[in-house]
């Protein structure tokens, strides 16, 4: 049995955002081929007389190379025309998809998974994800190996061409570079080897800042860290921003799409307090707007949004939920609680470049130091815990929304269980990717937070026990 056709026998073939996993033993060559075919095949059936443009790229991983040559051939051989971008951050190839008008993208990458994976995300001519009634329509033609062979003299056509420049142009436009050249702010940059290497240390050298690179040169074998840029991979990287005396560091993920912030200090600072200064900055220059974000990311956004006339709009986790919402509803800006932050006027996803371009620029303009403009924010203390559960942990969340409404609590369930307090929340929530479930709490006090999350954890012990 081939490869293909034990994925075949697991049912669905994407997640939320594509399809990921271990490189050539789920994600092989014949995967990505069909993929290509099928992407393509829907592509010519939606519209058989026109002339069809793919935009794909990928990320620093080592199979990166093989894969991309296989969704490009599998296109190719269904008479689609294919724009290689080669090693792009993900955000990147999504805006190429509108700079250069084309049908459709294809990006290979795994994001912040380790490098043994990779994966496939397949997007509409807005960069936006493909729509899931599309996607279905992918799998099918897939799974049935449905596709629409073009004959020789129609075989598609190949062009390489440079996503980077037209890129960092685009960031540059949209925030003030003479303010940040005034202050010329001295930035730590980790890129975790990842595709953020070509582009985030030259673009802010070009914004003006000073810059000090660490792990900037492109590895698919990811050779000093984790790609995921949480606080437990990033112990080294904050010895060393504070050690340089620099005015804060960033971290990217292995497709830079997000951006972490370490302060002047050393501290890391979490993703729903970087987002929270883009939504304050955005929404004062703005007198207001729509924020959308998730049923995870902290109150913080709430209170701004009343503090400077912004309306906020709450989704189910995933930056492509948030993405559509984003577009559907004309927002100003979204973003979630790991530090991925959408500016759907740039790119329908996040974007971990144009994020570091926004806080340079609030930065420079604000005359502090990084740390006092954390600390000027709505204070609340988040906590977070995980249980590794197998089964159907989604019934076992049902269970604690159960429990709870038993119990006489006020919950909402956009996403999970999210039990809600006068001056706090848990959200007790079934990991879309993992067998986890995982824990979090808010309050406006530290105590408060952990008592919270006791009572979160003691409601899923119920359910398990029931």
């Amino acid at each position: 049995m081939s490869k293909t056709k034990k994925v075949m026998k697991m049912g669905k073939l994407f997640g939320t955002f594509g399809v990921r996993g271990i490189a050539n033993e789920k994600i092989t060559p014949e995967f990505a081929l069909k993929i290509g075919m099928a992407f393509g095949t829907l592509l010519k059936r939606e519209q058989p007389d026109k002339e069809l443009w793919v935009v794909v790229g990928r990320d620093t991983r080592v199979s990166g190379e093989m894969l991309k040559n296989a969704l490009i051939s599998g296109l190719l051989s269904v008479g689609v025309n294919v724009i290689d971008v080669d090693i792009a951050p993900t955000p990147a190839i999504q805006f190429a998809c509108r700079y250069f008008g084309v049908d459709g993208g294809a990006v290979i990458t795994a994001s912040h998974n380790p490098p043994e994976y990779n994966g496939i995300k397949l997007l509409e001519p807005n960069g936006l994800g493909l729509k899931k009634e599309r996607e279905a329509v992918v799998e099918e033609l897939f799974f049935k190996e449905e596709f629409d062979m073009a004959k020789w003299h129609e075989i598609g056509s190949l062009e390489k061409r440079d996503i980077i420049r037209p890129y960092i142009n685009a960031i540059k436009s949209k925030v003030d570079v003479e303010a940040i050249k005034r202050r010329k702010p001295f930035v730590v940059v980790d890129t975790s080897n990842g595709a953020g290497s070509l582009v985030l240390p030259y673009l802010l050298r070009e914004l003006g800042c000073k810059v000090v690179s660490v792990n900037a040169h492109p590895d698919g074998h990811f050779p000093a860290r984790n790609p995921e840029p949480n606080e437990e991979n990033l112990q080294g990287f904050m010895k060393i921003v504070k050690s340089l005396g620099a005015d804060f560091g960033v971290a990217q993920d292995g497709d830079a799409d997000r951006s972490v912030f370490i302060d002047e200090n050393g501290n890391f600072i979490q993703g729903d307090k970087t987002f929270a200064l883009i939504v304050k900055a955005m929404l004062q220059e703005h007198g207001g707007g729509l924020v959308v974000t998730t049923i995870a990311t902290s109150h913080i956004i709430d209170e701004l949004a009343k503090q400077y006339g912004g309306k906020v709009l709450k989704t189910k986790v995933g930056d492509l939920i948030v993405s559509r919402a984003l577009l559907e509803h004309n927002g100003l800006v979204g973003g979630e609680e790991n530090g991925g932050v959408i500016f759907p006027d740039h790119v329908l996803g996040r974007d971990g470049a144009m994020t570091v371009a926004k806080i340079v620029e609030i930065f420079a303009r604000s005359g502090k130091k990084f740390s006092e403009l954390i600390n000027e924010l709505p204070k609340f203390y988040q906590v977070k815990t995980k249980r590794h559960i197998e089964g159907d942990r989604h019934v076992i969340v049902e269970k604690v929304a159960k429990i709870a409404e038993q119990k006489g609590f006020k919950i909402d369930t956009t996403d999970g269980t999210k039990i809600l307090f006068d001056d706090g929340w848990v959200l007790v929530r079934a990991s879309g990717t993992e067998p986890i479930i995982r824990i979090f709490a808010e309050a406006r006090s530290e105590e408060k937070a952990k008592e919270y999350l006791d009572l979160g954890l003691g409601l899923l012990d119920e359910a398990l026990n029931t």
